[in-house]
């Protein structure tokens, strides 16, 4: 950005992330920064979120702390572009989230069926940090083959301390094998109850029925990715949410 010869240059940065200062440092004419004060008064619920923004309150749709500093970010590069507190306030409570991200598949189930992208231990985190009072089932995969091998063994460990059940499946292996993965996710586990279904539909067909009411089933990993990535480069059509729906479609029919 500090090389850009674009005109209106603004940076956005958070300033209560331990990197900030690095951000604000960069040589541009604007920069605006904002922080969770900002929001304050707020109200966190499972269903979304209550702040204040500039003296107004606002009514967020989407759960966890992290949409509020998403919001907030949004906010106030809004107002730097002079748009005004009541358009901000209207569009965000218009927003109702994007696909993939902290999706929620309703077929009028009795528990929560969420889908996300998650694929970092900082997003899995957060995403199960939004419902701390809930039980949590959840299927994952962490990361594709052949790259950031690191990070499975730590997915496994956040799973292992936010979730009740854990469902490990396969997700992008590539031309890795795909148990591989799942046994270095595996080595991040100490208590949680875990089964291994590398059928990633049948994983996510078994996490429903093992839901109660009240209950939130965590599929992560993929979010909206068309593809299952396999090896020599085979592609299998997929979408998570549309196979949670299937599923719960079936689910429900079986009690009837």
């Amino acid at each position: 950005m500090g090389k850009s010869g674009k005109r209106n240059r603004v940076i956005v940065v958070n300033s209560d992330d331990k990197e900030s200062s690095k951000f604000l440092t960069v040589k541009i004419p604007r920069k605006v920064t904002y922080s969770l004060n900002d929001a304050h008064p707020f109200e966190l619920t499972e269903r979304g979120s209550r702040i204040t923004f500039e003296g107004e309150p606002v009514k967020l749709n989407l759960p966890g702390e992290f949409n509020i500093y998403n919001a907030l970010a949004a906010s106030v590069f809004a107002r730097s572009q002079k748009i005004n507190t009541e358009i901000i306030k209207k569009a965000l409570e218009k927003f109702s989230g994007v696909r993939g991200r902290m999706e929620e598949v309703n077929e009028g189930q009795n528990f929560t069926a969420i889908v996300d992208y998650a694929h970092t231990k900082d997003s899995l985190e957060k995403a199960y940090g939004a419902y701390p009072n809930k039980k949590k089932i959840c299927v994952l995969g962490s990361t594709g083959g052949g790259r950031d091998k690191w990070k499975r063994k730590e997915m496994g460990a956040v799973a292992d301390t936010h979730c009740e059940q854990i469902f490990l499946t396969n997700e992008d292996p590539y031309n890795e094998d795909p148990t591989e993965i799942v046994s270095n996710i595996a080595e991040g586990i100490e208590k949680t109850e875990t089964k291994t279904i590398m059928d990633r539909r049948k994983a996510i067909a078994t996490a429903l029925r093992s839901a109660r009411g009240g209950d939130i089933v965590f599929i992560t990993g993929k979010g909206t990715d068309p593809y299952i990535m396999e090896a020599n480069g085979k592609k299998t059509p997929w979408d998570d949410a549309t196979v949670v729906r299937e599923e719960l479609q079936k689910l429900l029919a079986s009690k009837q």
